[in-house]
């Protein structure tokens, strides 16, 4: 793959991420967790960028020790490796509100900050928080 080493390149993949990545969660029944919910998130990408793209995108990718997927990144592993991607860059760039999937954004970092609770009772409320949470981050935006 192509390296790229200028700041236009790299500016150029961080613009692409910022256009193209889809922030994914939903929450589900699940017979396997122990409450009988499961929280799922995913990141992925609207469009596939071209060939010439790719290698500066996989250099802002490159900081967190993540490979592009074309198909996103759905495992926990990932998705915190970008997590932390996106916290190192907004702090030196001031980037995390200026991606167009603002709402999924808001909502996958929600989730990061508001984990899940273990029992049923606290699921209900943090259900609603986030349903809460979610209709005041569609009527901002």
């Amino acid at each position: 793959m192509m390296q790229t080493d200028d700041k236009t390149g790299f500016g150029i993949g961080i613009g692409y991420m910022l256009g193209e990545l889809k922030f994914n969660t939903y929450f589900s029944k699940s017979s396997s967790a122990k409450s009988g919910y499961r929280l799922r998130r995913s990141v992925e990408w609207h469009k596939e960028p071209s060939l010439h793209i790719l290698p500066y995108i996989q250099q802002v990718l490159d900081i967190a020790n993540l490979d592009y997927k074309g198909e996103g990144y759905s495992n926990n592993k990932e998705q915190e490796r970008l997590r932390l991607l996106i916290n190192t860059l907004d702090k030196e760039y001031r980037l995390a509100n200026a991606f167009s999937d603002a709402e999924g954004y808001h909502m996958w970092i929600w989730t990061y900050d508001n984990p899940l609770p273990s029992n049923y009772e606290e699921i209900e409320e943090w259900a609603k928080a986030y349903d809460s949470e979610y209709e005041m981050i569609t009527e901002y935006n």
